[in-house]
């Protein structure tokens, strides 16, 4: 929340005010064709994590109640321990699949390991001295092979780890939902329940918001009798009052497009 307004409440602040006046004449049709809470923040979800933005998807995810991804009941638990985290906690929930699946205990364990030590390598003035990094280390060892650890022992010489290429927009936040998403595809197996009752529907196709969202842009711009030549950011920067103007006749401002 910021400022003590959910997220959910800001995202609906800020939709009333990109659309204006024609969002209200609108709506209530757009109820009709089943796009309902649920729907929009599934496609606002989908958006902000293809941008990375993952703190604000989880959080988004938690006021909302609603998933991102469909989820079986039995993982939901360390779903939570990692996002929070918990890394011992975590483990100890990793013990449970051990001895039926020492394999995929192994590789989820490993996951869950190099997220924690990725973040003791991000915790700058504060990070842990050589010796104790090296300790961590090799409770990683046994469970990669080679390669994988010759690049674990290479994140030690960096001052940052965003210094590698396919680490520049790594955050703490991101590395734990992106570590979740690997332990859950490995573990997901090991169970026969279903998904929970409230898993998403993933939108179709990519960039889904983006499209739903030109679509309305164009229908608002046509509806409200937009000038001749109109573009997106035109209406991003026009006002209540000009909106109401076009829909009533009104002069176009003066930079609209001819």
């Amino acid at each position: 929340s910021v400022g003590g307004e959910s997220a959910i409440a800001l995202v609906d602040r800020a939709t009333l005010s990109l659309c204006g006046q024609g969002f209200e004449r609108t709506f209530g049709m757009f109820n009709t064709m089943g796009l309902d809470d649920g729907d929009v923040l599934i496609l606002i979800m989908d958006y902000l994590k293809r941008k990375q933005l993952m703190g604000t998807m989880c959080t988004l995810e938690e006021e909302a109640g609603i998933q991102s991804q469909e989820e079986i009941e039995e993982l939901k638990t360390l779903k939570d321990l990692v996002l929070k985290g918990k890394w011992e906690e975590a483990e100890s929930f990793l013990q449970v699949v051990e001895p039926a699946a020492k394999e995929q205990h192994n590789q989820a364990l490993f996951v869950l390991r190099k997220q924690m030590f990725m973040e003791l390598l991000d915790e700058g003035e504060k990070r842990p001295e050589l010796g104790e990094l090296v300790q961590v280390l090799k409770g990683l060892e046994e469970l990669c092979d080679k390669a994988e650890f010759k690049e674990l022992c290479f994140f030690l010489t960096l001052t940052d780890i965003r210094q590698q290429p396919e680490l520049k927009h790594w955050t703490a936040t991101g590395g734990r939902y992106t570590a979740y998403d690997a332990m859950s595809g490995i573990l997901t197996p090991l169970f026969s329940s279903s998904a929970g009752a409230s898993a998403a529907r993933l939108p179709e196709g990519p960039n889904r918001l983006e499209e739903v969202l030109s679509r309305g842009v164009w229908h608002q711009a046509q509806s409200i009798g937009a000038p001749e030549g109109f573009e997106g950011p035109l209406l991003r920067d026009a006002t209540a009052d000009d909106l109401a103007g076009w829909g009533r006749g009104g002069a176009a401002p003066a930079d609209a497009p001819a």
